[in-house]
């Protein structure tokens, strides 16, 4: 990964922070409504990465000290925390108990749209050790 850098993402992040809800055809409605109510998490971890990808870095999360980001004040820190959410975001997912074949499709779309989510946050991250 020694060639990443954050223009490099952009793609990637649009993908799978962007193309789920916006462009994906649901399969069920009670999918895509899982998917919404999701969407704190999709959105905590979006934040850091968006910056890192535009500004090259996410230097203000360091000067945070809110909810989301007390005691982050470093690339291994922001991690752990990114990891946290990402949690919960694949428990919320692993809540979802898909009842007709719409639903199952739509929980293995989500599944994967959350392990393209965790892929860009390791590299986003792994840009911001670099830094």
């Amino acid at each position: 990964m020694s060639g990443e850098n954050p223009t490099n993402l952009v793609a990637e992040f649009e993908a799978a922070y962007i193309f789920p809800l916006a462009q994906y055809a649901w399969q069920s409605e009670r999918g895509r409504s899982c998917w919404i109510d999701l969407e704190i998490w999709q959105d905590a971890l979006a934040g850091p990465i968006y910056s890192i990808i535009n500004d090259g870095n996410c230097a203000y999360v360091y000067a945070r000290n809110d909810d989301y980001f007390a005691g982050v004040n470093d690339a291994t820190a922001l991690y752990a925390r990114l990891q946290q959410w990402h949690g919960k975001l694949s428990t919320g997912l692993e809540s979802f108990i898909p009842t007709t074949y719409a639903e199952k499709s739509d929980l293995t779309a989500m599944r994967q749209f959350a392990r393209q989510m965790w892929l860009v946050a390791e590299k986003a991250v792994t840009i911001e050790r670099n830094r």
